[in-house]
């Protein structure tokens, strides 16, 4: 099999399935800050985003939370739990109003089987999600910090709106150095993508801001 293409874990859904299967799926709107599923939940199906941006977040025993990644249009998300037969591992919010479909196990179970394709989709997604998990072990440092700081840095100005972060915070949020974290605010700046007041950053559309951080994922 040639794998050589470039792999990209988004997927039109919509576009590879039939009157029949749409039938099957359920469409869930969601608002900021409304939770998909709670870390420990059983997974009853797999999520789909139509529109909108989710983050995967978990909970240490002491109340701190750390944001693992950001699910953007058209990423599956819940895939891994469902597969695996085990628990979620994480908690899922909604970080902007979203719009999710949402595929039950059991006619998730259908659909792969009638269309390969899908499933060969999301076994892909998984050895790269491992792949990502790896290199973070390795050296967490280099494991796409730009894309970590854009992502921390929006979910925790949706979270706490009125906190004003310094960059030390937002680098132990995310695990980056502090002058990393400059760097990338001075760059973000420049794009237009934030706007320094003071002590305090700005931040004009959250959504374009999940955007490029989904850019340097690709």
């Amino acid at each position: 099999m040639n794998m050589s293409f470039e792999f990209s874990e988004k997927y039109d859904l919509l576009s590879q399935l039939d009157d029949e299967q749409i039938k099957h799926l359920v469409t869930v709107k969601v608002k900021k800050g409304e939770i998909i599923y709670h870390q420990g939940d059983a997974p009853t199906g797999v999520y789909h985003v139509k529109n909108g941006h989710i983050g995967l977040i978990t909970f240490a025993p002491n109340g701190n939370e750390t944001l693992l990644r950001v699910f953007g249009p058209n990423y599956f998300f819940g895939h891994r739990s469902l597969i695996s037969n085990e628990d979620y591992h994480a908690t899922t919010m909604a970080l902007v109003d979203s719009e999710l479909i949402f595929i039950p196990s059991s006619d998730f179970d259908n659909i792969v089987h009638a269309k390969p394709n899908i499933l060969m989709h999301v076994a892909q997604v998984l050895a790269k999600e491992l792949r990502r998990a790896e290199n973070k072990f390795r050296d967490l440092a280099n494991s796409n910090v730009t894309s970590r700081i854009i992502q921390a840095l929006a979910f925790i100005k949706t979270r706490y709106p009125d906190h004003k972060w310094t960059r030390k915070e937002i680098g132990e949020y995310c695990g980056a150095k502090t002058e990393t974290v400059s760097r990338v605010l001075g760059r973000l700046e420049k794009e237009g993508l934030i706007v320094k007041e003071g002590r305090g950053i700005v931040i004009p559309s959250i959504e374009k801001l999940y955007e490029r951080a989904e850019e340097l994922d690709e």
